[in-house]
């Protein structure tokens, strides 16, 4: 059972990456890193967030964080402001320009993968939707039971 899900491991990890890339590059966009489109989700989808959160979901250091914001700000697609609980701190949140560039990115992104569905025969497409709720499960962190969520 082992050796069967090492290579099943073996032969999903290369094309969730292709795929994944695959559609990031054949929809437009500005010049957004991953980390600078992980950011932009994370502040649509989870609303404000304090700088230190972010560096911490990202799994950088602060002054790491502090580049990503500020290139997402210089784009007009993110912008910080004082915390109302603490002073001392600085909420990012997404601006409506970032919304915008967000919701079209999405579309293109859903608009290029419908394309690949539409060429594919039922079974096919069948096939796909079946492995749906499988495929969320690998999103579960197990040892914290909890979703892993990025959607970039």
């Amino acid at each position: 059972m082992t050796s069967a899900i090492t290579d099943l491991a073996h032969r999903l990890r290369p094309l969730v990456f292709r795929l994944y890339h695959q559609v990031r590059r054949q929809t437009p966009q500005l010049t957004l890193t991953l980390t600078q489109g992980s950011v932009l989700s994370e502040l649509v989808n989870g609303g404000p967030r304090r700088m230190s959160a972010l560096a911490e979901f990202e799994r950088v250091k602060l002054p790491s964080m502090t580049d990503v914001v500020g290139r997402l700000e210089r784009l007009g697609l993110a912008t910080r402001r004082p915390d109302p609980a603490d002073g001392r701190a600085v909420l990012v949140e997404v601006t409506d320009e970032g919304l915008r560039f967000y919701a079209e990115l999405v579309t293109a992104r859903e608009e290029f993968l419908r394309e690949r569905l539409i060429a594919m025969d039922e079974a096919d497409r069948a096939a796909i939707e079946a492995a749906l709720p499988a495929l969320a499960k690998l999103l579960v962190d197990t040892k914290k039971e909890e979703l892993i969520s990025d959607e970039r």
